[in-house]
């Protein structure tokens, strides 16, 4: 309900040219809109998960709003540290996508270069070095796709009859899926393994689905490929996740880094939360450790209020309309009433489950 209001009253504001107003204001010019953006569909993962994949068509469109609002896109350290120094030109913008999926490297980026805008991806690394899809997100995609029949697993279900993939179906499942391999302490290619088996037991074609490398991350020489072409490349984690353990938190930023950094021409010192998990005690632990950025998937538009470490971004996805993303580029809609964007659940790691090294 109050989402198709938003829609309705930036619709409105629209039609009167309010946010072109807005968009010219000295408010607007003092702060800085982050994007955020996921995966752009190599196949069919827009519709598995439309709050995370977009079509090419759609992010190519984004990028025309953006021109056609006559938005200066900066790079993200450049927009940072000119946010804080009170000199943003106007209508700013920095681009960011996060995880560092296969699926930037041949889809996204080809659009953001033909545009000529900077971008930066926060990449996390366990996966780009596997080589493997990622275990959770395969998991739940190869339910979708099995979504019209039934899964008997006992040895891994802990039940014998057969469980109907439905909507409800596929959530039992998944949430099975992921708990087992902490169960059992389980490595990423035995992870990938139980992969292997779910397919079969579905009937899908995995050869080709890792063929096609959906839900795979860039290699690590595909990212440092991106990063001679002007790609900026910081920290996201190593396993994509934080722990509430500050030995173990900063770990995932020690390793994150070791992968990222001969990638780069100097240390990456800009940080993303993964799946937007904050706690008040993550911020000194970064400082601590040299970031001079941190970005939330808290909606907003960011000033000098903010802390450098729990800066806010728009998100955008497939689901969102022409409208409430022209209303985020003016920052009418930042204005407006909002709901919270939740956090990802299965990102944050208590210390008492802490894997080793070698897992994720």
């Amino acid at each position: 309900m109050l989402r198709a209001a938003r829609r309705a009253l930036l619709s409105s504001l629209g039609a009167l040219r309010i946010d072109q107003a807005t968009l010219r204001t000295r408010w607007r010019r003092n702060r800085l809109l982050i994007l955020g953006y996921h995966g752009v569909a190599l196949d069919d993962e827009h519709h598995w998960d439309p709050e995370l994949y977009m079509t090419a068509a759609v992010l190519c469109r984004r990028l025309e709003l953006i021109r056609d609002a006559g938005c200066r896109v900066l790079p993200l350290d450049d927009a940072v540290r000119r946010l804080y120094a009170g000199d943003l030109p106007p209508r700013s913008v920095a681009l960011t996508f996060d995880d560092g999926g296969y699926d930037f490297y041949a889809r996204a980026f080809p659009i953001v270069e033909a545009f000529g805008y900077p971008v930066t991806v926060y990449l996390t690394t366990y996966y780009a070095e596997l080589e493997r899809p990622v275990y959770d997100a395969m998991a739940s995609y190869l339910l979708w796709k099995g979504r019209d029949r039934s899964l008997r697993w006992p040895e891994v279900l802990g039940r014998p009859d057969e469980i109907a993939l439905s909507h409800d179906g596929q959530r039992l499942v998944a949430e099975r899926l992921r708990r087992f391999p902490g169960e059992h302490g389980l490595s990423g290619l035995d992870k990938d393994a139980l992969l292997v088996r779910l397919a079969a037991l579905l009937e899908i074609d995995y050869e080709a689905i890792l063929k096609a490398r959906l839900l795979q991350l860039m290699t690590l020489s595909e990212a440092g490929e991106l990063a001679r072409r002007g790609v900026d490349l910081q920290l996201h984690t190593h396993r994509h996740r934080v722990s509430l353990e500050e030995s173990a938190f900063a770990r995932e930023i020690e390793d994150n880094r070791a992968r990222v950094g001969p990638l780069r021409a100097s240390e990456a010192t800009h940080f993303c939360y993964p799946g937007g998990v904050t706690r008040p005690q993550f911020v000194p632990w970064l400082r601590r450790r040299n970031i001079v950025s941190a970005t939330t998937c808290d909606p907003g538009i960011a000033s000098r209020r903010h802390d450098r470490l729990l800066l806010p971004r728009y998100v955008d996805t497939a689901e969102h309309t022409d409208t409430e993303f022209r209303g985020w580029l003016t920052g009418v809609a930042a204005l407006l009433p909002r709901r919270r964007q939740p956090e990802s659940t299965g990102q944050l790691m208590e210390a008492a489950a802490a894997s080793g090294p070698g897992r994720a």
